[in-house]
């Protein structure tokens, strides 16, 4: 993550809070200071030590104080850029004012962490602003071991579970030749054609549907009659809509390689215990349109692709693959900066977030005195030629699907085209799925 790093594409993440009402600027930079105090890589920067190796200075949680930042009817998001690791701390926080209402826009550099670790620094601050608003006369701080963290990139693996996991890991290596072999494809090229153009782009460059309570439910129940995950589901839907944009713009080849950069969360129990940091591995994902022919089937592929990835450990092929560059730096920066096409999209499923937040809810949603947290957005980063990044994840029982894009490729319109396109493919499997249960369990007459 510090190596992709580059001006062009931050290899920063985002996410925004969305509040009810205003919240008060003092109790903010208070229980900022008090929740960024629980995890010290994102406030830290990084010193290149003799060698080849990086080291984290911790620097004091004083140093992070929010920006105020008034939207306008263009741009809920302040502008924000790149910085760099070794200049500066890998966080940057705003308070933004939005028609009356308040947001809290969170920028972190994804080599401090990932976004599970980003929902431990939500609920601290969740936490400390109930505290510092009277609702809480102690939080109820989860203990953490920051001791451990320089272990975390260890993910709990012992010489004898690694050696239960060689024979698996070694049947995935032609994961690592496919990746190689095969040319995934854009999702469409940048303006002008030049991927080594620099083109003024809008950075982050968002959009975010929110499914309701009883179409989130839906989506769930179809997946368990299909018996697949909710992740497996979305991945399908998300390959149809992206082919159905793709051909409605006339990009799309029959034998183009769609892949999907999906993050794999590699934390073990302990873990949990550990500080925001990025505990994450990825595996890649594709098809190519003709295997998408059939979207039962293509479903179950992707559910069958899953399952083996989960049981054989296969994401620690994406860490073995890391460790190795870091020894052979000049092959890293041939791998990084090679202008092709690494993967289509990213899609990241952080799963159901903040369920067991310890503090009142309406609605399902939490609620700090008369401050309603309504929504959450997570925005994942790009990389060049990877012009959309999907991220969803489940807040107050409802789905949301977060879409990044790259704006030297891909026009707002276009965004909300492709948003509009996946929304209309998960109902439209959500309907489908529904209406054969519905014939299958209704009897028919037996002839007398």
């Amino acid at each position: 993550m510090l190596c992709d790093d580059r001006p062009e594409y931050p290899m920063t993440g985002f996410f925004r809070l969305r509040f009810s009402g205003m919240l008060d600027r003092e109790w903010v930079e208070a229980a900022i200071q008090k929740a960024i105090a629980r995890h010290p890589i994102l406030r830290s920067t990084v010193s290149k030590n003799a060698g080849r190796t990086h080291s984290w200075i911790e620097c004091c949680a004083s140093q992070i104080k929010p920006d105020h930042w008034v939207a306008d009817s263009i741009n809920d998001y302040p502008p924000a850029s790149y910085f760099d690791l070794k200049e500066s701390i890998g966080t940057r926080i705003w308070l933004v004012e939005r028609e009356a209402v308040h947001d809290i826009v969170i920028q972190v550099h994804h080599a401090c962490s990932d976004a599970l670790g980003l929902c431990q620094l939500i609920e601290d601050f969740l936490l400390a602003y109930a505290q510092e608003a009277g609702e809480l006369n102690d939080a109820p701080w989860e203990p953490l071991n920051n001791d451990c963290l320089s272990s975390r990139n260890c993910f709990g693996i012992t010489i004898g579970k690694f050696l239960r996991m060689l024979p698996g890991l070694t049947l995935g290596l032609h994961v690592v030749f496919k990746f190689f072999c095969r040319k995934a494809q854009p999702l469409a090229p940048r303006f002008g054609g030049n991927p080594g153009k620099k083109v003024a782009a809008v950075f982050p460059s968002p959009q975010t549907f929110d499914f309701d309570s009883e179409e989130t439910s839906e989506i769930r129940a179809v997946a368990r009659r299909y018996g697949v995950t909710v992740n497996d589901l979305l991945a399908r839907d998300l390959m149809l809509a992206i082919h159905s944009w793709r051909t409605a713009h006339g990009l799309a080849n029959a034998d183009d390689w769609i892949r999907f950069f999906v993050p794999v969360n590699q934390r073990s129990k302990d873990d949990s215990l550990r500080s925001a940091s990025n505990i994450m591995s990825a595996v890649f994902l594709e098809r190519t349109p003709r295997q998408m022919s059939d979207p039962e089937n293509l479903l179950n592929s992707i559910h069958r692709e899953m399952n083996a990835i989960k049981r054989s450990k296969l994401g620690f092929l994406f860490t073995a693959a890391t460790m190795g560059l870091n020894r052979l730096p000049r092959f890293r920066k041939y791998v990084l900066y090679r202008d092709e096409c690494a993967s289509t999209c990213v899609f990241s499923n952080i799963g159901v977030i903040l369920s067991r937040t310890p503090l009142p809810r309406r609605d399902e949603k939490i609620v700090m005195g008369d401050i309603v947290l309504e929504g959450i957005d997570f925005i994942a980063p790009l990389r060049p030629q990877t012009a959309a990044a999907f991220c969803v994840y489940t807040y107050a029982g409802r789905l949301s699907v977060n879409l990044h894009f790259d704006t030297t490729a891909i026009s707002n319109c276009q965004a909300d085209q492709l948003l509009g396109i996946l929304v209309e493919q998960i109902r439209t499997s959500v309907r489908r799925k529904q209406a054969h249960h519905a014939t299958v369990a209704v009897p028919q007459n037996q002839p007398g």
